[in-house]
């Protein structure tokens, strides 16, 4: 019986480590953070300008922060309501309840008090105004590598000038354990990156990662980690609210299952009008066309260019199962 009570005792105290580990990892040295830099958004009409083109066709902000559309194919903008924030509502597969804040000038429901800096670590480092981390469906570390600072204070310019809206979509709720392991993702920002390619095939890839093409069209595992080797393969789940689910497509160059038999037209007409090539007769729904379609013809150009680069993955991906 001593030595039933000593080792009840040592399991006791492994278990207490253990459980001491991971509150000091999640809640104590997590989330890494740092005081928000300095940084002050220019305010003259180019600046504002090249924000908006951001904030609505790059990096689509405004697909997630504005109210939608939802019962459209690609979810057009409601464009009273842009930034005013949105509730997803229940989504069956996801482990919580996905809302996106209000981004307008608003000083309690939005962001009109906090700082340029405050708002540009949030986007580039995922960390809130109050040091609250974010879950990175947000996707801070692919704007933390694509985002340059000109480019993050540009959206901030345009941000500043979304009238106020008291619209408050609540917070965002993530079951437990995710919500603690995401606690450890945001990281401070070692360096800035680099302004984006201007124009050619750097160009298009930058726009494959900022356009978050490689978020949604690489096949993730059950915990939403991309699964090795297949690059924007596809297959990954999105359900509709009301109409049931759709999978993003297999988007390589692969001639039977992606994209490679396709011409240049035929993507085009996926990415600016919502036309699939291989479901003629419905448009698509989970596809941000609406948002990407306001792409310069030159940056539509270079991002199907570096599509064709893409390594061919044979994946099947399921049919839409949507009642429509």
């Amino acid at each position: 019986m001593g030595m039933l009570r000593r080792v009840g005792k040592g399991l006791g105290a492994l278990v207490g480590i253990a459980a001491a580990a991971i509150v000091t990892k999640f809640y104590v040295l997590s989330p890494r953070s740092r005081p928000a830099p300095q940084m002050i958004a220019p305010k003259d009409e180019a600046t504002i300008k090249r924000g908006e083109y951001l904030a609505k066709h790059v990096y689509a902000c405004m697909g997630c922060h504005s109210e939608v559309h939802e019962d459209l194919p690609g979810e057009p903008l409601v464009e009273d309501k842009l930034g005013v924030g949105r509730d997803f509502g229940p989504i069956p597969s996801f482990p919580g309840r996905i809302r996106a804040r209000n981004l307008t000038s608003d000083a309690q429901a939005g962001i009109g008090a906090w700082s340029d800096g405050e708002i540009a670590r949030a986007m580039r480092e995922g960390i809130a105004k109050n040091g609250r981390p974010l879950f990175p469906i947000m996707p801070y570390p692919t704007y933390a590598k694509t985002m340059s600072d000109d480019d993050a204070l540009a959206v901030v310019a345009f941000l500043r000038t979304l009238p106020a809206s008291k619209n408050d979509p609540g917070p965002m709720e993530i079951d437990f354990p995710l919500r603690m392991f995401a606690r450890a993702i945001p990281k401070p920002l070692e360096r800035p990156a680099p302004p984006p390619p201007a124009t050619g095939i750097e160009r298009g890839k930058w726009l494959l990662d900022a356009c978050s093409c490689t978020e949604c069209h690489t096949t993730k595992d059950d915990h939403f980690q991309p699964l090795p080797g297949m690059y924007l393969a596809g297959g990954n789940e999105f359900p509709i609210r009301g109409k049931g689910s759709v999978y993003v497509a297999n988007i390589t160059s692969d001639k039977e299952t992606g994209i490679g038999a396709w011409t240049d037209d035929e993507v085009l007409a996926a990415i600016k009008t919502g036309v699939s090539k291989t479901k003629t007769n419905r448009a698509l729904y989970a596809m941000p066309w609406p948002h990407y379609g306001g792409m310069t013809d030159d940056d539509l150009h270079w991002l199907v260019v570096a599509l064709r680069q893409v390594p061919a993955v044979n994946h099947k991906v399921d049919a839409a199962k949507l009642t429509l």
